[in-house]
């Protein structure tokens, strides 16, 4: 048996690989004996000597030993048969070539959700900032949703739709707010713009185009600045409004903006996307004509002025594909949404007007119109009351007791909450809030998971999560610290009952006893009062709203 001195072998290693992979082994041997070293390319190979790593692949394939007098390092490497009979095959392999490049990563599992049908997305290779950033963990999460995917080098958009081995009319660039401002200050923003409407002409049939150019827009800029107040980098010089103006014109030049929290949702928006397609292919409403390969070659011959934004005011001001909760963005990102609703309510409507049903069954005018009436007495009634009296009867009601006499008038209008939240509060035990992460978690809990079944797992839970809307802030966390949506899961284990009940396996449920206290009566309400400020997005509201 041949042993391989450490430090040969990593010049060995280098002297095979790709340079246009980047992954050279780019440190000494010593460093990389460095029990804390976390270098991904030397842990590829400690894992080839793993049992643990490489048992499910007929492993492990080397031997590490340690021989002071050998060399330098001390180390040598040993191929055992397992690994050299391996090597043989893929040497083999490799020599047979060349092969057209698969992709990076792909959905693991060998069957797929019939509600994505024939549908896969495919993915550019430096998203999230490539392999070495967080590419990874959005394939992860993409793999938790079972969306079928490739990850590839893509020309144009970040995001596209294969139905078999065709293109669907479907682009989407995702950007985060920082993303903008960089784009912004370089140039790209516009250059890509007119590379999407280019690749619209083509996909979308000529003039008529019929191709989704779409923004994912992650994150809230008003979150990301820096010293100066500008977006991203200081020497960017993007402030807030450079950002959100930019991104307000989207519509204007052709494209439909869909926002996102974070990473997570963005993640389920492309997998509503995906559902989306495989929707509209089974009903015939898309056309699909172009392998990737031939709508490359038609784009190269398009010329630049269909590029341009359009003039037609019909392929101004596009739908996006599917519709996204934006109740998380502040009142920055939804200034032009704000300015264009303000200028459609008339001055007749009172300040204190309750929330009007929009559903078929709702109120009729002449229902409305009493409300109203009932409505403006309750307000004069309570005008006369004292600020002091006001605080006592929201603190009965377990409501925030700051702010403006208004404010306090407007929070008492409301429907009272649940009795179950308001007996906790009294009892000083713990009230998850809504808006919050832990309100989130135990609504998703609630309606993905059935009493005396299997709990859910973590990375389950926290994609659902996400979904209900319910949790202001991304699951995820913002990047900016080490807190996510699960920092306040503790919380919801403690107390007599606890909320929220670990199983074995590291899976979680609602406890279920004594019934009028326990995690399942607490997720009800709080899905209740979720509903009734507009927040949880599942579409089947409780009795009660």
């Amino acid at each position: 048996t041949c042993s391989f001195p450490m430090e040969d072998l990593i010049v060995s290693i280098n002297s095979l690989l790709d340079s246009r992979a980047n992954a050279n082994l780019s440190q000494t041997a010593q460093q990389y004996l460095n029990k804390d070293n976390l270098d991904p390319g030397w842990g590829q190979v400690k894992k080839l000597c793993s049992t643990n790593a490489a048992s499910e692949l007929g492993g492990p394939f080397m031997k590490e030993r340690k021989r002071k007098g050998a060399c330098s390092s001390g180390r040598v490497f040993e191929l055992l048969d397992s690994g050299r009979a391996l090597a043989t095959k893929l040497r083999a392999l490799a020599l047979s070539g060349p092969f057209e490049p698969g992709p990076l990563r792909q959905l693991p599992d060998e069957s797929v959700d019939q509600e994505f049908g024939n549908v896969t997305m495919s993915m550019d290779f430096r998203e999230g900032g490539g392999g070495g950033r967080s590419l990874h963990k959005m394939c992860d999460q993409l793999d938790i949703r079972g969306v079928p995917y490739v990850v590839r080098e893509l020309k144009i958009a970040d995001y596209i739709f294969f139905v078999g081995e065709k293109l669907a009319p479907v682009l989407i660039e995702r950007k985060t707010a920082d993303d903008v401002a960089g784009s912004l200050h370089d140039g790209r923003w516009e250059r890509q713009q007119r590379s999407m409407r280019k690749a619209q002409y083509v996909l979308g049939g000529g003039s008529a185009r019929r191709c989704q150019i779409c923004y994912i827009i992650e994150g809230d800029a008003s979150k990301r600045t820096v010293h100066g107040g500008n977006v991203g980098r200081r020497t960017w010089f993007q402030s807030v409004d450079d950002v959100e103006n930019a991104i307000a014109k989207l519509p204007s030049l052709g494209f439909s903006v869909m926002r996102s929290k974070s990473t997570l949702d963005t993640i389920g928006i492309l997998a509503k996307v995906a559902q989306d397609v495989s929707w509209k292919v089974n009903n015939g409403n898309i056309d699909i004509m172009y392998s990737y390969k031939q709508f490359l070659g038609r784009v190269k011959k398009v010329g630049e002025d269909k590029g341009d934004p359009p003039t037609d005011r019909e392929h101004q001001n596009p739908a996006p594909p599917v519709v996204v909760n934006t109740n998380f963005m502040t009142n920055s990102s939804n200034a032009a949404t704000a300015a264009a609703a303000a200028s459609s309510v008339g001055d007749d409507d009172a300040t204190f007007s309750p929330q009007r049903s929009a559903s078929p069954g709702g109120p009729g005018p002449d229902d409305d119109g009493q409300q109203q009436n009932i409505n403006a007495e309750q307000v004069a009634e309570l005008k006369k009351l004292s600020m002091a009296r006001l605080k006592e009867l929201l603190k009965e009601r377990y409501e925030k007791t700051g702010g403006k006499k208004e404010e306090l008038i407007s929070r008492l209008l409301k429907p009272r909450k649940p009795e179950i939240l308001i007996l906790r509060a009294r009892r000083k035990e713990y009230v998850p809030k809504v808006p919050s992460s832990n309100a989130a978690l135990m609504i998703a809990l609630l309606l993905n998971h059935t009493p005396g079944t299997q709990g859910l797992t973590k990375e389950r839970l926290m994609v659902l999560a996400e979904e209900t809307g319910v949790s202001k802030e991304s699951m995820s966390g913002d990047g900016s610290s080490f807190y996510d949506g699960w920092s306040g899961m503790n919380q919801l284990q403690e107390g007599d009952p606890a909320l929220v009940r670990r199983e074995k396996g590291h899976r979680y449920s609602l406890t279920t006893q004594p019934r009028e206290s326990a995690g399942v009566a607490v997720a009800n309400a709080l899905h209740i009062v979720a509903h009734r400020e507009g927040l949880c997005t599942c579409g089947s509201p409780p009795n009660g709203v």
